[in-house]
């Protein structure tokens, strides 16, 4: 069997393409899908990762996670960006498939607990569900193999603010709580997801390569590529959530830098992650014990597209 994962969700159309190359690729086994709430209500996000689960044929089974940050009150879901479905709005029938009774923070401390060192996390939406694991299970935090999300800016800038990417920017009291913790952690933001592009003609060639799951992919796109097209003038999309798992699968296509995380709180920079290389001698250092975490900085993009497309080919059903 490949890797034990535990695959951290808001689905959300980049995160369709991330959990369906997870579940279909060989070299990972995904043990359970933990939901939270971010580019929809937890409730849409768990009914679709009830649909993706299905679509792939793995019957992944699918915790509900958190419906609200840690302390923070949501204003509004992405819609605009994801449709009111959170898949463009293709309206998909109801999943057969049954959501777990037992929680997202259960099966997370559950699954470490039972597996020590042999899980690694993939978390792809607000930290929320990962924050409260630490909270409510801290002995879990040195039994994990390794936690990679999308997540987070370094010099890239932001995505929803000036400064500060999404995911983060939903919890920021959760992102920083899971980067002060002591998580083995790599950090996929948009210093890399920026530079990783899924072209139209790409999205095109998912919808020919005869399997259900790449038709899927295509005919949810169609709303996401236009927000693209109608704010940046792309012909396409970034690949955030999906960067993040091939940064897993595939790491020798990157290159990072090791550092401190330090996320803002206050309303003007809220999210920001601010990083401290410890290569550099920084004028006003600050060190309240937390851990280097590796971020990601570089990525061969044309190689990290090539790796989903020729999963998609291979592999999805």
């Amino acid at each position: 069997m490949g890797k034990k994962i535990i695959f951290d969700t808001d689905p959300g159309i980049d995160d369709a393409f991330a959990l369906l190359y997870a579940l279909n690729h060989p070299s990972l086994e995904v043990i359970g899908i933990t939901t939270v709430y971010g580019n929809v209500p937890v409730k849409l996000a768990t009914n679709n990762a009830l649909i993706l689960s299905e679509l792939s044929q793995s019957k992944t089974p699918v915790f509900s996670g958190k419906e609200k940050p840690l302390e923070r009150k949501i204003k509004q879901f992405p819609n605009f960006i994801h449709g009111d479905d959170g898949l463009g709005n293709i309206m998909h029938k109801s999943p057969n498939l049954k959501k777990s009774d037992k929680t997202a923070i259960d099966f997370i401390a559950g699954s470490i607990n039972a597996n020590p060192g042999e899980i690694d996390i993939i978390a792809v939406g607000p930290l929320t569900n990962i924050a409260a694991s630490a909270i409510e299970y801290p002995e879990i935090i040195n039994k994990v193999k390794s936690v990679t999300i999308m997540g987070g800016s370094w010099l890239a800038g932001g995505n929803i603010t000036p400064v500060a990417e999404a995911n983060i920017y939903n919890d920021p009291e959760a992102a920083d709580i899971v980067f002060k913790s002591g998580w083995p952690l790599t950090m996929v933001g948009l210093d890399v997801t920026h530079k990783v592009f899924l072209s139209a003609d790409q999205l095109e060639h998912l919808s020919k390569i005869g399997n259900k799951c790449g038709q899927f992919l295509k005919n949810i796109s169609k709303f996401y590529v236009r927000f693209y097209k109608d704010t940046k003038n792309m012909n396409g999309c970034y690949f955030h959530d999906a960067t993040a798992v091939i940064a897993l699968t595939n790491p020798e296509l990157f290159e990072f830098k090791m550092g401190r995380v330090f996320v803002s709180q206050d309303e003007l920079a809220r999210g920001q992650t601010v990083v401290f290389l410890d290569e550099k001698n920084h004028k006003n250092p600050i060190n309240d014990g937390r851990n280097e975490v590796k971020i990601m900085s570089e990525v061969e993009s044309d190689k990290a597209i090539s790796k989903f497309m020729d999963i998609a080919e291979k592999f999805m059903k």
